[in-house]
């Protein structure tokens, strides 16, 4: 008896939206939501770097060098975990040869199984995308943070029983039970 529908966090004033209850629960890391929000960890998320399988990098392990020196799809993502990893990636002395932006990520898998592109895409979505489209992933080349992936929403409806329901079906589904944590914030 649920409908879901998603939003992009960037097309919406997520804070307000969720205070007024337009939005029940936001994933990801977001750190626009803090003063008035809980948010409990799913899991950590680690990057990759993906490309078609029989790419000329198309090896175990891969060299900055390497990775810079090939022609990239980024993802932009302002404002979110992955817009951290991409300035961390442009605050290198070596400069990524982006040749395609793309504003989401659902589009890449069609994108690197066509080309000699590579990207770099949370872990979770590399093992999903690896097998129906032809692709494989090697562990990042340059040192990235892993990322919390955190599930948000306003203290208002903290105690709220349909609330409460679709967090803890979400958490079941998607959380990883070693590292997840419990929920915190005010």
């Amino acid at each position: 008896g649920v409908t879901v529908s998603t939003v992009r966090n960037t097309a919406i004033n997520l804070k307000d939206a969720m205070e007024a209850g337009q939005i029940d629960l936001a994933i990801g890391l977001l750190p626009q939501l803090k003063a008035g929000f809980f948010q409990q960890r799913l899991f950590m998320q680690q990057y990759v770097c993906m490309f078609r399988k029989g790419h000329p990098l198309d090896k175990k392990k891969i060299l900055p060098s390497e990775f810079f020196s090939a022609q990239h799809a980024a993802i932009i993502s302002a404002g979110t975990g992955h817009g951290h990893v991409d300035e961390i990636l442009d605050a290198s002395s070596l400069r990524r040869q982006v040749k395609l932006t793309v504003p989401h990520f659902v589009a890449v898998g069609h994108i690197l199984q066509s080309t000699d592109l590579i990207a770099t895409v949370p872990e979770r979505l590399a093992e999903r995308m690896a097998k129906p489209f032809g692709l494989r992933y090697v562990p990042h080349p340059v040192k990235l943070p892993s990322i919390a992936i955190n599930l948000f929403w306003h203290a208002k409806f903290h105690k709220d029983p349909a609330n409460r329901w679709l967090r803890g079906t979400l958490f079941e589904l998607h959380a990883d039970a070693r590292r997840a944590g419990a929920a915190t914030g005010g």
